[in-house]
C-alpha cells in the first residue's frame, strides 16, 4: 500500500505538539503506520561551564530521559494508541533526522512556529533543520493555535504545489498516489511570479496574459505526461500568497510541495518553501 509505514512525532510536551496530536492519530491509522514517539534532551551549553571560571550546573541526566519516556508512554491515551517511546540526549533536529534516516522513517510530523520579534517571518529553528536535512517526508502546521486547525484532521482536499520543471511529472504521480491514501480530492496549484494584477506598472497586458497561457500550456503538457488530467488553479503573483489563496478557496485540507522545491545548491531553505509553510492555512507536506 502506498503511504506511509513509519511514521516519528517529536514531542517537547508543548502546547502545539498536544495541538496536533488527532493529526498523528488520523493519519497513523489511515496508513496503518508504525508510530515512534521520540523527546531529546538538550543541555543548555551554557551549563558546562565556561573559561571564566563559572561552576557547570549538573543534571541528573538519566532522570530526565526516564522522566521524558514516562510522560511519552502516556502521552496518548493506551487504549487510542499503541505506540514506541524514545529518548535521546543532544541536538533535537541532529537526533530526528538521524533517528528518521537509521529506522527507516518515511514521515516525519512536527509543530512549528516562528520565534521573537520577527515571528511571522520565521519557523522555528529545529522545524526548519528537519526540513532541510531530513531524506524522509515531513508534516508541519504552523498556526496550531488557530481554532479552525482540527477541521482539517480528515483530509479530504488536497492542493498540491508545483512549478513547471520536468521533476515535476514524478511529483504530480506522487501526489495522486498520497491523496489516494487519504481518499481526498486532489487539485494542482501553480503561481506565475511577476504577473499580479496588482503590480502592472511596466508590465504589459497583453504579456501579463501571454505568460498565464503558457504556464497552462506547459501544466497540461506535465499532466498528459503524468497520466493525469487534475483540476488546476493557475494564478500570477508571489508563490505563497497564490497557494494560500488557492487552499482557502477550495477548503483544502493539506498543501503538499515538493522536496526538490525546498532545497538549493547551496542547502538553503528556498525563500518560497518558508513562505507556503507560514502562510498555509492548514497543515503542509513536503515529500
Amino acid at each position: 500500500m502506498p503511504g506511509f509505514h513509519h511514521i516519528l512525532f517529536p514531542v517537547d510536551f508543548s502546547d502545539r505538539c498536544r495541538t496536533v496530536r488527532p493529526f498523528v492519530k488520523s493519519i497513523s491509522e489511515q496508513f496503518h503506520s508504525k508510530l515512534t514517539l521520540m523527546h531529546v534532551v538538550q543541555i543548555p551549553t551554557a551549563s558546562y561551564g565556561g573559561p571564566d571560571g563559572a561552576y557547570p550546573i549538573l543534571f541528573d541526566v538519566p532522570a530526565m530521559e526516564e522522566a521524558a519516556k514516562t510522560e511519552l508512554n502516556t502521552f496518548f491515551e493506551p487504549s487510542d494508541m499503541i505506540v514506541d517511546a524514545t529518548t535521546r540526549l543532544g541536538d533535537p533536529a541532529y537526533e530526528i533526522t538521524q533517528f528518521a534516516e537509521l529506522n527507516q522513517v518515511d514521515l516525519i510530523m512536527i509543530p512549528t512556529h516562528g520565534y521573537g520579534k520577527f515571528r511571522n517571518l520565521l519557523l522555528g529553528s529545529v522545524t526548519a533543520k528537519v526540513l532541510h536535512d531530513a531524506k524522509c517526508a515531513v508534516w508541519t502546521a504552523t498556526h496550531t493555535e488557530d481554532p479552525n486547525l482540527p477541521q482539517h484532521r480528515d483530509c479530504k482536499s488536497v492542493m498540491g504545489a508545483i512549478d513547471l520543471t520536468p521533476d515535476s511529472v514524478v511529483l504530480i504521480r506522487s501526489y495522486v498516489e498520497l491523496a489516494r491514501g487519504f481518499n481526498a480530492k486532489l487539485r494542482l496549484v501553480h503561481a506565475v511570479p511577476g504577473t499580479n494584477p496588482d503590480m502592472q506598472q511596466g508590465l504589459d497586458q497583453d504579456f501579463r496574459q501571454f505568460l498565464l497561457q503558457s504556464a497552462r500550456e506547459s501544466t497540461a503538457r506535465l499532466q498528459a505526461e503524468a497520466g493525469t488530467n487534475l483540476e488546476v488553479c493557475i494564478e500570477g503573483g508571489p508563490v505563497s500568497k497564490i497557494v494560500r489563496a488557492a487552499a482557502l478557496h477550495h477548503d483544502a485540507d493539506l498543501i503538499l510541495i515538493g522536496r526538490g522545491t525546498l532545497l538549493e545548491k547551496f542547502g538553503q531553505l528556498r525563500t518560497n518553501a518558508y513562505a507556503i509553510i507560514r502562510d498555509a492555512p492548514c497543515p503542509v507536506l513536503s515529500i
